[in-house]
């Protein structure tokens, strides 16, 4: 193995979520699923989200889940009705699967999020995790594939297909999906280095490019997660990534499309010239710290240290006759915090 992959084994191993409580969360997934299934109409419910997908990283958040109601049971509900929209359904809901989900955590709340109930428990694991459920209210469609699923912040309903979404992103041979799935994490805990608001990319097309660019199990990790930047940026360079089911509207970026196209540049070629230099450990570090600031530990008196160093004020950062030195000279004054305006790398 080559010093890269190392260093690249090391993020994953720092970002794996806990399997006892990936245990909990999905526990309590499954809780507010079943629950759900006594409401009239119920077809079936379908596991969906990054718990379900493989891709999770610590610390875990949430674990999402669908129902899928019989829309032939709800005829005033959604465009192949009367157009009524998911409110009332969703608040419904919540008063079913409450009562059910509280005989177990008192402390347990129902509110609605976008997409449908959205279950907080009151019981925390840790300090950091208390694994939340959203549950998506879905209806079959007519003459169409995939599911009409809620925008509760508009009350109406638009076309998805998360089941297919979860068949697609866990598809192919075990290690094709576990390559698959450590690039998806990996890109992730890239992406989540910005504050939320500033981030590039949404989790869900991280996965979709993942999904469409990682086909040969054969490839290094290292090669991988460098070939799908350099293919993230060329892909999103001619537009938006595709619905991989096909049926809801292209992925929408969460930044300009310049400066998405900067930052998966910037670490397209940092990865790669990291590879062609794996002899020289300090140039390696200096490099993957310029990717992975939260993660690698740059070399003293390197660029990705200075640039640390600035993002966290006056620490160990100072002016000299011949520059900007770490320790010593006279304290600079940052003029931003990190994470907030641009910060591209």
């Amino acid at each position: 193995m080559g010093l890269v992959l190392d260093i690249l084994n090391d993020i994953r191993a720092e970002i794996a979520a806990d399997d006892d409580v990936l245990e909990e969360a999905r526990d309590r997934r499954d809780l507010v699923a079943e629950a759900a299934m006594e409401i009239d109409g119920a077809l079936r419910w379908f596991r969906s989200g990054s718990v379900a997908h493989g891709t999770v990283n610590a610390p875990v958040t949430d674990a999402d889940a669908g129902i899928v109601l019989d829309r032939r049971s709800y005829p005033s509900l959604g465009p192949d009705g009367d157009d009524e929209g998911p409110e009332d359904i969703v608040k419904e809901l919540g008063e079913l699967v409450g009562p059910v989900v509280r005989e177990r955590f008192p402390g347990a709340t129902m509110r609605h999020s976008r997409r449908g109930l959205y279950v907080t428990f009151a019981a925390p694991l840790d300090e950091e995790q208390d694994p939340t459920v959203d549950l998506i209210v879905t209806l079959t469609r007519k003459n169409a594939d995939g599911l009409w699923i809620p925008d509760l912040d508009n009350n109406m309903w638009s076309a998805s297909h998360p089941e297919k979404h979860t068949q697609l992103f866990t598809s192919g041979s075990r290690r094709l999906r576990a390559l698959r799935a450590r690039i998806t994490r990996l890109a992730k805990a890239w992406n989540k280095q910005w504050v939320t608001g500033n981030r590039a990319l949404s989790s869900f097309n991280i996965e979709a490019l993942a999904w469409e660019y990682i086909d040969d199990a054969s490839v290094p990790l290292d090669d991988a997660l460098a070939g799908w930047f350099a293919y993230a940026h060329d892909e999103l360079e001619q537009g938006q990534t595709k619905d991989p089911a096909g049926v809801s509207d292209d992925i929408k970026l969460l930044l300009p499309k310049k400066s998405v196209l900067r930052r998966l540049d910037g670490a397209a070629d940092r990865l790669e010239q990291a590879l062609e230099d794996e002899d020289d450990e300090a140039k390696v570090k200096d490099l993957l710290a310029g990717v992975y600031r939260d993660y690698v530990e740059p070399p003293a008196q390197s660029k990705s240290a200075m640039a640390a160093a600035l993002r966290k004020g006056n620490e160990g950062v100072g002016a000299s006759k011949t520059g900007l030195v770490l320790g010593g000279g006279t304290a600079l004054k940052t003029t931003r915090a990190y994470g907030e305006g641009e910060q591209d790398g």
